[in-house]
Parts: C-alpha cells; structure tokens; sequence
C-alpha cells in the first residue's frame, strides 16, 4: 500500500504489509463511517451521513429511512456490520427500499440521545422528515429482513398514519423538554432527597448500584464519596468501600494492562463487557484517587495510579495531543494471560479524540499529579487543555478532533462546560491569569451558545434553523446541566462575578420538579446544589508534588467534612520551606496551617465561630482592596 493522505492535511507514507489495527484506524481517519475492523461487508451499503441531502432524498423517493446508531468500541455494532449488514438479502433490500443513514454515537451524541431506542447498535426507522417511526437494538439477518419488509409494506399502504404516530411522539418529546423550566428555588433539603433515591438503589450485596448488568456509574458512586465525607456516617463510608473494593476485586477490572471494562452482565461484577471507556475510566480513576484520600487505603490511590498508567500508556497520544476516546472489545484477547496478549493483535482504539472528556482528562491528571507525585501528568494535562482551548478560542471547537485538527461535528454543551472546568482547574494548580481569562471566555461562549434565557438551564445544542426531525428540539439533560453549574460555580467563586453564580443556580433550579425522574443518576445533580447552597471552604496547599508532607496535607484536606470544598494545591517558590495550608471560608482566612493533624480542628472551628467582631478571621477583600 502507497498512502499519503490524511484528513488533517498532513502526509505519511507505508509500504509493503501493515497490521490490521493499522488499516482499521486508516479507514475510520478516510472514511466518514467507521466500521467493524473484522472483516465485513457493511461499508458496501449506500451510507448516507446524517443531514438533508439524505432525508431530502427519502422524500423525493418516498422511501424510510433506517438509521443504524453505532459505535466503535461496541462488540455487537461489529457483530451486526459482520453478519446483518454483510448479508446480500439486507443490503438489496436496503437498496431498493430505504435511504440507510449511520450515525456514530461518539461523535455525534445529540442525535444518539434522541433516536438511541434502548442502547448499541441501534436499528431506528423515520419517516422521509426525521420522525421516529420504530426500532431496536441488535437484529440478525432473518429478524431485520423481516422488519424492513413490514415496515416498507405499511410505509407503502398506511403512511398517513405512521406520519401522525411520529409526529405525536415529536410532540409528546418537545412536551416533556419544555417542563424543564426555572421556578422553585433551590434548598438544602434536596440532597438529601437524592441520597435517599441512590441509597435505594445500593446494592448492598454485591456492591455498586442496581442490577444486572452492572455498570460502574462513577457519578453516583461520587456522591456516596461526598456524602460520606460530609456526614461521616458509617452507611456510606460502608457504601464506597463495598463498592470500589468490589470493582477493585472483580472482573470489571483488567488486572493485566491495567484500565477497567465498560460493565458487567451479572450483578456479582462478573462477565465483563470487553471494551474500555475513556469516560469511564476517568471517572473510576478519579473516585479511587478520592477514595484513597478520605480512606487513607493505599490500595485505592494503587488503582487510580495503575488506571492513568493505563490511560497514558493505550488511549493517550502525543501528537494530538490528546486521549483517544475508546479501546474496542475483543473477548478473546482480554481473556488471554498477558503474556500471550504480547504477541495477540491488539483491540483497536478509537482514531479520534472527543472535547469533553478530553477536558476531563485535564482536570483528572492535574489533581492526580498532587496527589500521586507525579509532576509529570500535570505537563501532560496542560498541552492537552492547550490543544482543545486552542480551537475554541479560534473558532474551530468541535465535539470530535484528531491530531489536533478539528472535525465536522459540532461542539455540545457539554463540551464547553468541561471546558470551562478544565480551564478553572488549570488556573487553581497554576495561579496563571491565562487560565482565568479564557475561563471567563467559554463561560461568555457557554451562556451566549446555551442557556435559555427564559426558562433557565442550558440546552444540549445550539439553536439550528436547519434541524431535522428531533434534533428540532432543544433538550437540557440534568447531568450535562450539573457539570456547568458547577464550573460557572467555581468561577464566580474565583471572580466574584454575581452573574456566574445566578446562571448556576437558576439552571440547577430549572430540574428541581423533575430530577426525580432520573432517579439514581440524580446524583450529579445532588452533588452540584450541596456545593452551590454551600459557602466553600477553600483550602490551598503550598507545597511540592514530591514531598510526601505535602501529599499528607492533600490527604488531610480531602477528609474535611465541609460540602463546598475546594482544594488548590500550588508549588511552592521556595522547595526549602514546609508545606503549608492557607484555609478560607468564603472570603475569610485564617494564618497558614503547617500540620496536617490540625487542619481538620482549624476548620471546624471556623466554621462554628462567628466570621465576625472579635475573630481570628481576616476579611480578604478587605486587607487586598480591588
């Protein structure tokens, strides 16, 4: 093979023989589709990409559309394209019958959330305007055959019908999206609230939350971590320890090269999914490096440290740079000892990276980088956040990225949102104004491209004159919500702007009569009114990422029992002096802390003192006017 070609713009050259792998992440970089890297005959169907020139064509021929939602680490996405896709009866059918349209998942998530009809692949029909007509998951051949010659017959006879039928469900969507409206105020009282529906849900057996199959759910178990530390009750610490210990015990953890699995069919954390989850393993890394912290169980900072080996070493590239957003399932290989791995081919990796959880890499691997002493993932984050802030401040952001040149797909919420974050935690482990600046830049961007200005919380995507079918319908999904007020949290908080703080609490409002509805995964939301109804505590340590005295200090502070807690750890000018911790309760300080075993005492004492007259307490606005 003689390429030299690539859709950034660049060139590269192979000759002779090249791997597997290497022609699979060759074809999704030249392709708009992306396939099963197994053998298969999906790509000779007429896909068309999502947009108007597909649902145009449909209308002109009066023809259905089946739209086939995909992944590429979704085993049975391949599985599908082997068999389903390569069969000839299928794509005649498809050819004479239907306009077929692929969508993957990862890429374009707004149009997954609306037409996904129960998980991967999804098999979805729609009318010739983007109505939603039917669908399912995974169809062998004879199944989907008999699918597409029912529904191409009722299309041809009854499809005055079929219209009314979607056009109701569009309704009845844009109904449900318009409920989402700001009102009653947001109140402590909550919390609690979504406590008492996660700890429904506990497994109390087997750990972890709900049945089978079991998912890791790091947002959830989150708010277990948080509650246990804010109430030190022994439920909950109970809860996070049964939970990680099971994941760090079980089969969803890969305990050869290191990362965890996306989930498990049994409820006992047994019979692994074999893929692996950029996302996922972030959030798992994150709540073992907390859990490690309010445990003080060395094991659990062992897993968070051995799943960012694992993430820099499989999904991380310099050349983005940037972390590639998937490792594909392959259950022969992940049942192999490693060292036969060795010499097996590899599961493929997703060629692209993805905004947001990009910027959720940034925030992960500065906080790790304290807490593990390892300088060296904080250089690593930074380029990152410099690489995707890059594009946004110059008006190319995407949702989808490879080798730092921005793709097609539009940038989300919650891309932005991460964003925000990532830029605010750069600035608290940098103190460099640049962060600052261009936090309160996306936070300018996020408020102008999503909130809504009159009902209050943030769309999904941006107002598109052009939409088809549901992407009509601006939604305001309650987790994509949290992660923005949140960072708009922080960064009133740094700024004092009142602006940021109103936007955060109105968005949080705008769920408070509906947040039920999500049951379990209200936890995000939970979270994020405990840290906005809360004055923070703020605590910066001085110190050197090396220096286990400093490390102790983080530690310390990751057990403080304050609901809004903020931890800054900033290097030191001077390697020579003990670490510090400088402890502000809103905007009032106290004289530094050299001890951790004191630092627990000092706050709790500010905390009931009074942050006026006679008080150790120093006003900062006050003494730093300006």
């Amino acid at each position: 093979a003689n390429v030299s070609h690539c859709s950034c713009g660049g060139f590269f050259s192979v000759h002779g023989c090249v791997s597997r792998r290497f022609l699979y992440l060759l074809r999704c970089v030249l392709s708009s589709f992306r396939f099963s890297p197994n053998p298969n005959q999906a790509h000779l169907i007429n896909w068309f990409p999502w947009g108007q020139e597909a649902f145009s064509k449909a209308q002109a021929e009066n023809k259905p559309v089946l739209l086939s939602i995909s992944a590429v680490w979704c085993y049975w996405c391949h599985v599908m394209d082997e068999t389903t896709y390569s069969d000839p009866d299928v794509a005649r059918l498809l050819a004479d019958k239907f306009i077929a349209i692929r969508v993957d998942s990862d890429q374009r998530p707004d149009i997954n959330a609306r037409y996904n009809v129960g998980g991967w692949p999804t098999t979805a029909f729609l009318t010739g305007h983007g109505g939603l007509i039917g669908g399912a998951t995974y169809l062998p051949p004879d199944q989907l055959l008999a699918m597409m010659a029912e529904l191409q017959g009722a299309y041809a006879n009854d499809k005055p019908r079929l219209y009314d039928q979607a056009r109701e469900l569009h309704q009845h969507r844009r109904n449900q999206a318009g409920r989402v409206a700001a009102g009653t105020e947001l109140e402590a009282n909550l919390v609690d609230s979504v406590a008492r529906v996660v700890t429904g849900a506990y497994d109390a057996r087997n750990g972890g939350f709900g049945a089978a199959p079991k998912f890791p759910s790091p947002q959830i178990t989150a708010l277990a971590i948080h509650l246990a530390r804010t109430t030190g009750e022994d439920f909950y610490l109970a809860m996070v320890r049964k939970t990680l210990g099971s994941m760090n015990a079980g089969e969803l953890r890969d305990r050869e090269e290191g990362g965890f699995f996306r989930h498990c069919a049994e409820a006992d954390w047994t019979g692994p999914q074999h893929e692996k989850i950029l996302e996922d393993n972030l959030g798992i890394a994150q709540l073992f490096l907390d859990a490690g912290c309010l445990l003080d169980d060395d094991s659990y900072k062992e897993t968070a440290g051995r799943t960012v080996d694992w993430l820099m070493e499989h999904l991380y590239d310099a050349a983005g740079p940037g972390f590639h957003g998937s490792q594909g399932s392959h259950s022969e290989y992940f049942s192999l000892p490693l060292e036969s791995r060795r010499e097996a081919v590899e599961p493929a990796v997703d060629p692209c990276c993805y905004a947001a959880t990009n910027a959720q890499a940034v925030s992960l691997l500065l906080d790790a980088s304290w807490r593990l002493g390892r300088r060296e993932l904080a250089d690593t984050a930074l380029s990152v956040l410099e690489s995707i802030d890059s594009m946004a401040s110059q008006g190319t952001f995407s949702h989808v990225y490879t080798g730092g040149c921005p793709g097609p797909e539009p940038a989300f919420l919650i891309d932005w949102a991460c964003l925000l974050s990532a830029n605010m935690s750069a600035h608290a482990f940098t103190a460099e104004d640049r962060f600052l600046e261009r936090a309160t830049s996306v936070a300018s961007e996020l408020i102008d491209r999503f909130f809504d200005q009159e009902k209050g919380g943030f769309f999904d995507i941006e107002h598109d004159a052009e939409a088809i079918g549901h992407l009509q319908i601006r939604e305001k999904p309650l987790p994509d919500n949290a992660v923005a007020a949140l960072a708009l949290i922080k960064l009133y908080q740094t700024t004092r702007n009142e602006d940021y703080r109103q936007v955060s609490e109105t968005a949080l409002s705008a769920f408070v009569e509906s947040y039920r509805e999500y049951g379990e995964f209200a936890a995000a939301f939970g979270l994020a009114v405990d840290r906005v109804t809360n004055s923070p505590v703020e605590v910066t340590v001085e110190g050197r990422p090396e220096d286990p005295a400093t490390r102790a200090m983080l530690d310390a502070a990751s057990r403080l029992t304050a609901p809004h807690l903020e931890i800054k750890p900033v290097l030191a000018a001077d390697p020579n002096l003990p670490c510090l911790a400088h402890v502000c309760l809103d905007t009032l300080c106290l004289p530094p802390v050299s001890d951790p075993d004191q630092l627990a005492g000092v706050v709790s004492d500010m905390s009931a003192g009074s942050p006026f007259g006679a008080s150790p307490f120093e006003n900062i606005f006050e003494r730093f006017p300006g």
